[in-house]
């Protein structure tokens, strides 16, 4: 029997239509679901929408129209972006659905008969925009975080959870099971959360419904009361599981709801599972470990900058607007940009420049050399390879140990390194076309082996990368499938099953372009609201590669010290026509630093720039001006320096390895 595996996303409130942030982790989740499915694992994914609370009362008031009818005008948003986008989910659920509330109630009534939840009156603050009880420390903490929004004190009778009672299975849960929250940075701050002598210190008893409002889902035999909203939403994970697949194995979430589902959700869960004659003071039991989610996987946010996205900042990006550039290509931007856990700055500028350079320039640009070179060679029969030399070898071997570390990666959810593992191994097929120039090879019959090794080489690097990305391009995959000459759904492979060596089944087809370049003058024109000026179309040059340099030890290279530099001052150097004069912030101490970059950037472009800096260069002195370190840049064939960009959240200082 085929293990089986449980993917959630958070549920989504129904106060606004979808951004990036819903999407990605709704994105990530199904990645993660077509990989497991590849995998041979059989798969349960959720999804859904939580729709009770006062912010969509207050809202629906305002409109003269039922909360119901709110939500029921809000959710289709989200259920018609999932079909667009392919989504795999296999149940969509509204917290508004009759199961999901019969199962509320009846766990809120078992609770109650344990005495894990008592009739109390709450007095303190409560967030309307979180709907959040917090306490004053708490408060300090979301105003830090501008997470605090609309605090109002409250006094109101309400039943409460005691959340008290579970701080020691709690704290067990972390310490002897640290897959409960991954990435592990996560976890200690939730652990510092609950410890004793944390930021917070001891767990207080948790506020689990409200009278001030009518729209959720009434207590049973005390209606005046609803369920608070986190226990109502939380419990959506077991409503709507399907038979056989709990618990959950994997339950994505934004970092602002971590500790709603890294604390209360499994102090919930051990409530409803403990038995009578269970010691809370004593060893978490295995068996009640065994019914807990396996992994609570918390991300960062999409930034605007270094801002959060928010509404009320009109810096939203709507999936609309990156849709029209492809589902396959949204789907790898997210993955290939966001590593899992941290915040990632979005622009435009940014996601155009990655489509460009790995699916126009890299796998699309090698694909159609590929598959041309077949068919003009070999008429589109792929050779079996005779005689290796060690170029040959290396790429061979190269291309067997970068499909292992992406399924490795992948495996671990770390879907950001698997990408840029088997991108880095793409651009070094580049390098070997390079060497080898097949174009050469094909003009002399003698050099046929080399030939048929070249070709076979470069089919089953395509061939390997269409089977990896099927789960983050599912249709860019499949046509790259399908122009290899393979048949059937490049989903209905089997990682297992792989062998990266296989013989080729039959003859490739013509190239497809799998994406197009993107003109980003034209779109960041038609952003800004104006017309482009007709221009003519732009043919590049073929680039001239050098050949390398003498191999170097790797010790020696080790010595090199690169390092993320902010660029604070920048003016041109007199009587120079190439040298800047620059002020970079490394961190640990500001440097004067000339850079032969006049040619292709002003003094005021530079400014507020990261660059990276060889910062271990002995100082030297430049039209009698001392210069301590050299700026990374690559050139073209005119010898026009591109400066090397670290990203976005890269901060003075950081290492560059």
């Amino acid at each position: 029997m085929s293990e089986r595996c449980y993917i959630t996303t958070p549920i989504y409130y129904v106060n606004d239509r979808p951004h990036i942030g819903h999407t990605y982790t709704t994105v990530l989740a199904d990645v993660m679901a077509r990989h497991r499915r590849m995998m041979g694992e059989e798969l349960y994914f959720l999804t859904g929408t939580d729709e009770h609370g006062q912010k969509i009362e207050k809202a629906a008031a305002a409109r003269g129209i039922t909360p119901k009818a709110l939500a029921d005008e809000v959710v289709p948003n989200f259920e018609n972006l999932w079909t667009r986008m392919g989504l795999t989910h296999d149940h969509f659920v509204r917290t508004t659905h009759a199961q999901h509330k019969a199962t509320v109630q009846a766990k809120f009534q078992q609770l109650l008969a344990s005495g894990d939840i008592f009739k109390d009156t709450y007095v303190g603050l409560y967030s309307v925009s979180d709907e959040a009880y917090v306490t004053e420390t708490q408060a300090k903490e979301l105003q830090a975080q501008g997470l605090a929004h609309q605090l109002v004190e409250l006094k109101e009778e309400s039943y409460f959870f005691r959340l008290s009672a579970y701080e020691n299975w709690l704290i067990q849960l972390y310490e002897k099971h640290p897959e409960f929250v991954r990435p592990e940075f996560r976890l200690n701050e939730v652990k510092q959360f609950v410890a004793p002598g944390g930021a917070r210190g001891h767990l207080e008893d948790l506020s689990i419904s409200r009278t001030s409002i009518t729209w959720g889902i009434p207590v049973p035999g005390d209606e005046k009361h609803v369920v608070y909203v986190w226990f109502d939403a939380l419990l959506n994970y077991l409503s709507a599981c399907r038979e056989g697949f709990w618990p959950p194995t994997f339950q994505l979430v934004g970092k602002d709801i971590l500790r709603f589902h890294a604390i209360y959700w499994p102090a919930f869960l051990m409530a409803m599972f403990r038995e009578e004659g269970d010691d809370l003071q004593g060893e978490l039991p295995a068996r009640i470990r065994e019914l807990l989610p396996r992994t609570i996987l918390a991300h960062g946010w999409w930034l605007m900058g270094e801002d959060k996205m928010s509404k009320s900042k009109g810096n939203v990006v709507r999936p609309d607007e990156l849709l029209t550039f492809g589902v396959d290509a949204v789907r790898f931007f997210f993955m290939r940009e966001m590593t899992v856990g941290l915040d990632r700055s979005f622009s435009f500028e940014g996601f155009m420049d990655r489509l460009n350079a790995d699916l126009a320039n890299g796998l699309g640009n090698l694909a159609s050399r590929t598959l041309s070179m077949l068919q003009r060679y070999r008429a589109g029969v792929v050779p079996t390879p005779s005689v290796l030399d060690a170029q040959d070898r290396e790429a061979l071997e190269a291309g067997r140990l970068a499909a292992a570390a992406y399924l490795e990666r992948a495996e671990a959810n770390d879907f950001h390194g698997a990408l840029e593992g088997l991108w880095t191994y793409l651009r070094q097929l580049d390098g070997y076309i390079v060497k080898a120039e097949p174009w050469k090879l094909a003009k002399d019959d003698a050099n046929k082996d080399k030939l048929d090794t070249v070709l076979c080489t470069l089919y089953r690097a395509l061939r390997a990368t269409a089977i990896l990305v099927a789960p983050v391009m599912p249709g860019l995959a499949q046509t790259l499938w399908a122009c290899l000459g393979q048949s059937g759904p490049v989903a209905s492979q089997r990682f297992a099953d792989f062998a990266y060596d296989a013989p080729a089944p039959g003859p490739v087809l013509a190239p497809e372009p799998l994406f197009q370049r993107i003109d980003k003058e034209t779109v960041m024109n038609e952003l800004a609201g104006s017309d482009p000026a007709p221009a003519a179309p732009v043919v590049e040059a073929p680039l001239e590669v050098p050949p390398l340099k003498d191999v170097v030890e790797y010790d020696t290279f080790a010595l090199t010290d690169l390092r993320v530099g902010l660029v604070l001052t920048a003016e041109a150097v007199p009587k120079s026509k190439k040298l800047i004069k620059m002020t970079v912030d490394l961190g640990f101490e500001k440097r004067t630093i000339l850079g032969g970059i006049a040619a292709a950037y002003t003094p005021e472009e530079l400014v507020g720039r990261k660059v990276v800096v060889v910062a271990n260069l002995a100082p030297r002195a430049l039209m009698g001006i001392e210069s301590h370190g050299m700026l990374l840049a690559a050139s073209d064939n005119n010898s026009k320096p591109y400066l090397v960009a670290p990203p976005d959240d890269a901060r003075p200082g950081f290492v560059v390895r």
